[in-house]
């Protein structure tokens, strides 16, 4: 189990390496057959090897298209309906369905009930509408 991993996770694996160095790096992942996960702050190593970006913000894993630190992505993500999926020892996984954004009507409607319900005594949070 240990000689043949599935996945690798790589932790910034582009520090001190010189420019044959990342070469080769990047040749042996685009050759590996298992998944990988890469933390990197190499732009053009991630380009390269990578098909989309993961970003951690405020506790929540948001996929998206490359650069999303500058906003102008090279590699787009299509946003399709999220279906149950059937891994390889036949576990179902439920798809998380995306929240959808409020309008600004629906967001001061909900914040006068919440007003209102406070006025009459019940304990109310202000980020129960997420739950």
């Amino acid at each position: 189990m240990w000689n043949r991993p599935h996945m690798l996770v790589l932790d910034e694996p582009t520090n001190y390496l010189d420019r044959d160095s990342l070469g080769a790096l990047a040749g042996a992942i685009k050759e590996y057959g298992g998944g990988v996960v890469i933390v990197t702050h190499n732009r053009q190593f991630s380009e390269a090897l990578c098909t989309e970006v993961w970003k951690v913000d405020n506790g929540e894993l948001v996929a998206s298209g490359h650069n999303w630190v500058s906003g102008n992505g090279t590699t787009a993500i299509k946003e399709e309906e999220a279906e149950d999926m059937v891994d390889a020892q036949g576990n179902t996984i439920k798809a998380v369905k995306k929240k959808e954004k409020l309008s600004s009507k629906e967001l001061r409607k909900k914040k006068k009930e919440r007003m209102e319900r406070r006025k009459r005594g019940e304990e109310v949070y202000s980020d129960e509408d997420e739950w």
